[in-house]
């Protein structure tokens, strides 16, 4: 619509004006105005319209004074038609190239994105695996003491058994919790290391562990 008017106004104030007087030139504001839209074509055919205005504005307009050329008047219609399409080219060239340019900033952003996707699931992953390692650790760490027991006596006693038995329950409900969490949060670990908090939400921060009195 603001193409459209403006446009209008320039040809009515076109044909007003006796030949000779490059009164067409305004019809580039018409073509950059049409940059607003996202479609070439648009571009293009506002171009061809303003083209179209310009010849109009000849046939229509008053004859030139007697000392006006023919050739001046024929420049001057000439030049306003060559600004309107060289303004329309260059424009055009330059939406593209910053279309491209955004095209490759898009991209540029997507693979920063996947690439700090792929970093958080690696720190994650090792965040699991440093668990299971306490997890299994600590477990391998009190088994040891039952090993020892059946070095010595060849058979384990009803408390030792109930004890590696609550150890063995202990560690799968561990592996368990950290395998059915909805929530990742970190811990810190022994040496500064980064876990898994699988007993979150709890009311006692404490890593609690299994451990057998070796006395």
């Amino acid at each position: 619509m603001a193409c459209s008017l403006i446009a209008a106004i320039i040809l009515l104030i076109d044909i007003r004006i006796p030949l000779g007087i490059a009164a067409g030139v305004p019809y580039i504001i018409v073509v950059l105005i049409s940059l607003k839209s996202s479609e070439n074509r648009f571009t293009i055919i506002v171009a061809l319209t303003c083209t179209l205005f310009v010849g109009i504005g000849y046939l229509a307009s008053p004859p030139a004074p007697d000392y006006v050329p023919f050739y001046q008047i024929a420049a001057n219609r000439s030049l306003t038609i060559a600004a309107i399409w060289v303004v329309a080219i260059m424009a055009l060239i330059q939406r593209n190239r910053n279309n491209e340019l955004h095209q490759m900033q898009l991209q540029h952003l997507e693979s920063m994105k996947e690439t700090e996707i792929q970093k958080e699931k690696l720190k994650i992953l090792k965040a699991t695996m440093r668990t299971v390692q306490d997890i299994t650790g600590n477990f391998l760490n009190n088994l040891q003491y039952f090993t020892f027991e059946i070095e010595k006596n060849k058979t384990l006693s009803p408390d030792s058994i109930k004890k590696l038995d609550e150890l063995i329950h202990d560690t799968a409900s561990r592996i368990n919790k950290l395998g059915n969490l909805e929530e990742v949060r970190e811990k810190k670990m022994a040496g500064d290391m980064i876990g898994i908090d699988y007993e979150y939400p709890k009311k006692d921060t404490t890593d609690s562990r299994a451990t057998i009195n070796k006395e």
